[in-house]
């Protein structure tokens, strides 16, 4: 383990483990994994690891809900995970629920700050009218932080999004 201040190197010991080591990249291989706290951990799935028992008790299980440009309602095809989502919190009462708004790159900062936060609130909205306990989900708006520059067509896309951390026994 590392204290504050130190630094360690980024080879592993036992790369036949699934990850590839190098001087500036440390990247999974195999299409087989389950991310958590959007890209900072990846556990294979396989692994007999229960996210939930994971120190950091966080997993996002769900598919991101996506919007169109500057659009912050819930299309048709995008409620039936909705329904999956609020499902799942009615029947874990110990679970909550954090969404996270998304926006591209376009717009300036403040505005897609606001967008993401209207995402994330319709999305939440939508859960509370299907039963979901409203005290157990919390919004927030990444607006477009973690937008690729530049982004056009399908990864733009991709960036218009409501994406789900489901938390245990917090």
């Amino acid at each position: 383990a590392l204290n504050r201040g130190q630094t360690g190197s980024n080879e592993l010991t036992d790369p036949s483990r699934g990850f590839n080591s190098g001087v500036d990249d440390l990247s999974p291989t195999g299409n087989d994994l389950q991310g958590t706290l959007g890209n900072d951990l990846l556990v294979p799935r396989d692994s007999g690891l229960d996210a939930f028992s994971d120190p950091l008790n966080v997993i996002r299980p769900f598919d991101p809900v996506y919007f169109g440009f500057d659009q912050y309602n819930v299309s048709a095809t995008e409620r039936p995970k909705l329904v999956e989502i609020s499902e799942f919190i009615q029947s874990n009462p110990k679970a909550r629920l954090l969404i996270e708004g998304y926006c591209d790159w376009k717009g300036t900062p403040e505005y897609n700050k606001s967008l993401g936060d209207r995402r994330a609130t319709t999305v939440k909205d939508y859960l509370v009218e299907l039963g979901a306990d409203e005290g157990r989900i919390e919004t927030v708006s990444i607006g477009d932080e973690s937008a690729l520059p530049n982004a056009s067509g399908e990864q733009a896309r991709l960036d218009r999004r409501a994406a789900f951390v489901v938390t245990k026994g917090l």
